[in-house]
């Protein structure tokens, strides 16, 4: 299951590392990330690198990545952005879309 980060500095360590680093931006009382919550679990399993986290709470890490809707999930590789899935305003993400954003970005 992906680790839920807290903290700005545990997330800049989370995807400071080499490795692939994929975040999952929701809010708890967004019905769209309640639905898509367990499908990004399911896909993550216990790969190592997913990690999601709260954006009402983290608010500097939002703005600082431009998370305009949640859910949104982002790819970072070495420190920086490489790739990101956003959810459309009213529908969300899907566990079709998440799929085909991992496989294109070899995940």
């Amino acid at each position: 299951m992906p680790e839920e980060i807290a903290s700005i500095e545990d997330f800049d360590k989370h995807i400071g590392g080499g490795a692939a680093a994929v975040a999952l931006f929701y809010y708890p009382y967004c019905p769209f990330c309640s639905y898509f919550m367990p499908e990004f679990e399911k896909q993550a399993g216990e790969k190592p690198g997913f990690f999601r986290l709260r954006a009402d709470i983290l608010e500097e890490i939002e703005d600082r990545h431009s998370v305009e809707v949640v859910p949104t999930v982002i790819l970072f590789k070495e420190g920086k952005e490489a790739a990101r899935l956003d959810g459309a305003y009213g529908r969300g993400l899907s566990a079709a879309q998440l799929s085909a954003f991992l496989s294109a970005n070899g995940l």
